[in-house]
């Protein structure tokens, strides 16, 4: 990895590039927002598992109507 990076640093100094030059795909200052947590939309009744309803439905949502799980 080590090596990698010198080879990129000998080459960006060979063409006078700077991390600006490389375009938006480069390492920027921009603080990164953390991204806000999504509530629970479903629990199950009897293991009390949760699930926000984004991704893959959970095992014990197969088969059943997901409306019967809402949390309210």
């Amino acid at each position: 990895m080590q090596k990698a990076k010198e080879q990129i640093w000998s080459i960006m100094r060979e063409f006078d590039l700077s991390p600006a030059d490389l375009g938006p795909a480069a390492k920027s200052n921009k603080p990164v927002k953390p991204r806000a947590r999504v509530p629970m939309k479903y629990q199950d009744p009897v293991s009390g598992s949760q699930w926000t309803g984004r991704g893959r439905a959970p095992k014990w949502l197969e088969g059943k109507k997901k409306e019967d799980f809402l949390i309210k």
